[in-house]
């Protein structure tokens, strides 16, 4: 069974168990990020509130399909795009940002945020050769800066 098969099945069994009903769709055209979504009407209690319980589904659901495949499996689980609508939010943050950075010349240190909405500013500014982005700081305060390359 590949990577993307036990990612289903693994949700499916998840749904199950929980006794919610999902049509599960798996987004593959980005191999970094694998985007899987949900679609229900249940979509408030497996999202909780400030996306809370939909964190813990997600790395529930990446253990168990990593001990299926024997491997670590990196994917975002996201019921009704409700992830991949913060994503978007999240990147066009990251743009602003970098254009604040370049334009006044200093490094902009944000707000603390969880290690996945710090991936995502990380990658959205990747392929900027004029910026660098790095985090700082412990959990749960652990930010990102973001400045020009001198």
């Amino acid at each position: 069974m590949d990577k993307i098969e036990t990612i289903k099945e693994t949700i499916t069994e998840l749904l199950e168990i929980m006794d919610f009903q999902g049509r599960i769709n798996i987004d593959t055209s980005n191999e970094n990020n694998i985007l899987v979504n949900i679609q229900t009407d249940q979509a408030s209690f497996l999202i909780g509130q400030a996306g809370a319980n939909l964190e813990a589904l997600q790395y529930i659901a990446r253990v168990l399909a990593s001990k299926k495949v024997g491997a670590p499996v990196q994917f975002i689980l996201d019921v009704n795009d409700y992830q991949k609508h913060h994503i978007g939010l999240l990147e066009e943050l990251a743009r602003d940002i970098a254009k604040q950075a370049l334009s006044e010349r200093i490094a902009v240190t944000l707000q603390p945020m969880s290690a996945f909405k710090r991936r995502i500013v990380h990658l959205a500014l990747a392929d900027d050769s004029q910026i660098s982005t790095e985090s700082i700081g412990q959990e749960p305060e652990r930010r990102i800066v973001v400045k020009p390359i001198k």
